[in-house]
């Protein structure tokens, strides 16, 4: 009998990591690199182990895991707080406050692992087409080629790198070729407009090559790689991030409309920490990840699980944690640590009766020893660095959310934006989807106030999952600045701070590279 496997299972296994050092080594400009990429790219099995160490780089370096530089992006946002004052807070209150310097490991750890799997994306790309598949081998569950699957998928992950970089750091140096030399290494910066221009590109045409879904049978259809949809969902958020409402509106719409992917009837289903399921059909992307057999806070053994209880916990459970006891939590108007005058809290934005308040928050201890609220979406009480729960990068939710924007934007809200974002409020409320409730929006809003509802929608549904500052930047220096310097008294907020600065260590390695303002 044929067993449903996940990507996860793969990382359990080990093969990923057994063929970690291997990719590591075949994107260094040197002889040996070269030798090891020659002999990854002649079969099957080398193509598929180095495809599988690209999602490796997401759940087992500093993006997602390890020192969560990613998720940690929130810290910048009004949404996410430490678990201590700004003076004996941990590394990360820099982001919080906006104190961050030219020389400091979180940009270069962003820099460092997102170009890793630029690089490593790259060379899939290029070699895939060359590797001699048995005509047996050479399909996938949806009857695709694996080729082409390959080929989609490391097309997404390059997109994925460079949207981030982009977002983070401004104009980026453009790798799409295949590193054989070290004069290959430094190049200057590429403008902005020419990134995500690249970016479009793979996303669409990944789109074409990725299959609609996996069987969960055989090696390379495990269920967690990404899809045709995972794809798409990028790419609508990468128009509505440039502002180009009417393909934001139409991918998200294709998404909605075309995929398999439905709207579940109870949020919390979408969470394994509070019950859900993983990888369910309301999910288009998600950080996989595995520790299975390990009893949490076991000693000493080593997991693909992630870190989230060291950082989530509360100070009297957690296991294995120090500085960052219960230090990712949610904005509270209430909490004694706040500056003077401090307002507009993640905790304050729910309405009375939001259960989604409850999927996302509980109260516990703070590192202070004061009951605070604390995180509770994502991980498992007392898991500390074992926590086998998946992380959300896309779900059918946003699409609703992106066509209710777009559409907005592109001259006010039609009946299907009401209607998307009304199923949404819905299901917050433990409504049944379909039906009309007293927690739809009021028809006839403007322009102004279906714009205010759809950004205070977001914050609430996609609260946690790494949107925020994302959505800030997104939204313009004048309302980040409302939010952050007024509202929540981070006062070193200034139009520089919207961009992180690339590492030193980065400009003196590569000295075609300029610092952005203000750093």
């Amino acid at each position: 009998m044929n067993k449903k496997t996940t990507l996860r299972t793969l990382l359990i296994a080990g093969l990923i990591l057994g063929t970690n050092t291997g990719c590591q080594r075949m994107l260094e400009p040197q002889p040996i690199g070269q030798q090891v990429v020659d002999a990854a790219f002649t079969d099957f099995a080398g193509t598929l182990a180095a495809v599988n160490g690209l999602y490796n780089i997401l759940s087992g370096r500093n993006l997602y895991r390890g020192n969560n530089n990613l998720l940690y992006m929130d810290y910048a946002s009004d949404d996410v707080m430490g678990s201590m004052s700004r003076v004996t807070g941990t590394a990360y209150h820099v982001l919080d406050y906006f104190e961050i310097v030219a020389d400091n490991p979180i940009s270069f750890q962003l820099w460092d692992d997102l170009y890793r799997l630029i690089y490593r994306a790259n060379v899939i790309i290029e070699r895939t087409p060359n590797v001699n598949i048995p005509l047996g081998q050479s399909r996938n569950s949806a009857g695709l080629l694996f080729k082409d699957q390959f080929i989609g998928e490391a097309k997404f992950m390059r997109a994925f790198a460079y949207f981030n970089l982009v977002r983070i750091f401004g104009d980026v140096p453009l790798h799409v070729k295949e590193i054989k030399s070290a004069a290959e290494v430094n190049i200057p910066r590429t403008p902005v407009a020419q990134v995500y221009a690249q970016i479009e590109r793979d996303l669409i045409e990944a789109s074409t090559q990725l299959p609609p879904f996996y069987s969960g049978s055989g090696l390379g259809n495990e269920i967690g790689r990404v899809t045709r949809w995972s794809a798409l969902a990028m790419l609508a958020d990468v128009y509505l991030t440039q502002r180009k409402f009417a393909e934001a509106r139409a991918t998200a719409l294709r998404v909605i409309t075309e995929s398999d992917r439905v709207l579940l009837p109870n949020y919390r289903d979408n969470f394994a920490a509070r019950g859900g399921q993983e990888n369910n059909r309301e999910s288009l992307f998600e950080i996989q990840f595995a520790a299975p057999g390990i009893s949490p806070g076991s000693p000493g053994v080593a997991s693909l699980g992630n870190n989230y209880g060291f950082i989530m916990d509360a100070a009297n459970v957690i296991v294995g944690g120090v500085a960052s006891l219960a230090a990712y939590r949610p904005t509270d108007d209430a909490d004694t640590e706040n500056e003077v005058g401090f307002t507009g809290g993640l905790i304050q934005a729910f309405e009375e009766g939001d259960l989604r308040r409850e999927v996302c928050f509980t109260r516990g201890q703070g590192a202070t020893g004061r009951e605070k609220w604390l995180t509770w979406k994502h991980h498992i009480v007392r898991s500390g660095g074992n926590n086998p729960i998946n992380f959300p990068v896309y779900r059918l939710a946003e699409m609703l959310l992106i066509y209710a924007e777009a559409q907005n934007e592109l001259g006010g809200p039609d009946a299907q934006a009401y209607e998307f974002i009304n199923r949404i409020r819905r299901r917050a409320f433990g409504l049944p989807l379909n039906q009309p409730s007293p927690r739809d929006l009021p028809p006839g809003l403007s322009q102004a106030a279906f714009r205010e509802a759809v950004r205070l929608e977001r914050r609430r549904e996609l609260a946690m999952e790494n949107k925020r500052w994302f959505d800030l930047l997104r939204y313009g220096f004048e309302f980040a600045d409302q939010v952050l310097r007024v509202n929540q008294k981070r006062t070193d907020f200034n139009r520089n701070k919207m961009l992180l600065p690339i590492a030193q260590v980065e400009i003196v390695n590569n000295p075609l590279l300029t610092q952005n303002p203000g750093y």
